[in-house]
């Protein structure tokens, strides 16, 4: 059995591919978020890691080297921008370094371009608030979307897993394949872990769930946002496939 680490930018579908994995027979989480590199010692054969690790060919090296198999999920940047707002605000356990400052915001819309274009603290900021800055969308993507270049990374996205059924089972059949030459092991065939799978994906029970759509971004984004994502991250559209220019 595989020692399996799923890596995301967060807000990108964590939860959902974290249930699609843990849909397989004999597979268990383990037993906290992979946040350091020493964490990898928790996954062990039969378990899965959750994790938003920054990307560094040392660090891909290591985990080679461990022969722990990496599943990253992608999603389109405007629905990680509106979906992080709303996480942020419900600060469901009360810790996110951010929620004060986008309260102290008076409307959502604020929020929203904040959390595009980022904000650093003066000094009197950054004692009161505990935190240097937020980082723009593309800084706080970025870093973990070198993930996508690693030959040895199973890439898939958000939009595939919940856009239609047949997207879903061929991006299921993907992370299959990428597992496993075989399925002896498991006595089943792909088709019965595939529905194995899938009765597993209950996206209501996760503990981040909101609304799981895809282009909610077209709904809460006004054209000074438009503007200000296409200066900032609209380059990472383009690459990522989600746009082919700047006319959006």
């Amino acid at each position: 059995m595989p020692k399996i680490l799923i890596n995301s930018v967060p807000k990108s579908g964590t939860h959902l591919l974290l249930q699609i994995i843990l849909g397989i027979p004999d597979i268990i989480i383990t037993p906290a978020w992979i946040i350091e590199d020493k964490d990898l010692d928790m996954i062990n054969s039969c378990s899965v890691g959750p994790a938003h690790l920054i990307y560094s060919a040392e660090r891909a090296k290591l985990i080679s080297e461990k022969n722990i198999k990496v599943i990253f999920i992608s999603r389109d940047l405007r629905d990680v921008v509106v979906s992080l707002v709303h996480f942020v605000m419900l600060n469901k356990w009360g810790n996110h370094p951010w929620t004060p400052y986008l309260n102290k915001l008076k409307t959502h819309e604020e929020r929203l371009l904040t959390m595009i274009k980022g904000v650093d603290f003066t000094k009197e900021e950054q004692e009161e608030y505990g935190i240097a800055n937020i980082p723009n969308i593309k800084k706080f993507a970025e870093d973990k979307l070198g993930w996508l270049q690693d030959p040895s990374v199973c890439p898939v996205t958000f939009e595939e897993l919940m856009d239609n059924e047949e997207l879903q089972n061929q991006s299921i059949m993907k992370i299959i394949d990428f597992l496993w030459s075989d399925l002896k092991y498991l006595n089943t065939t792909k088709l019965e872990l595939i529905q194995k799978i899938k009765q597993n994906i209950i996206p209501e029970k996760s503990g981040t769930f909101r609304k799981g759509k895809i282009g909610d971004w077209k709904i809460e984004f006004s054209e000074a946002h438009k503007e200000a994502f296409k200066e900032i991250a609209g380059d990472l559209l383009i690459q990522l496939g989600y746009e082919k220019d700047y006319n959006w």
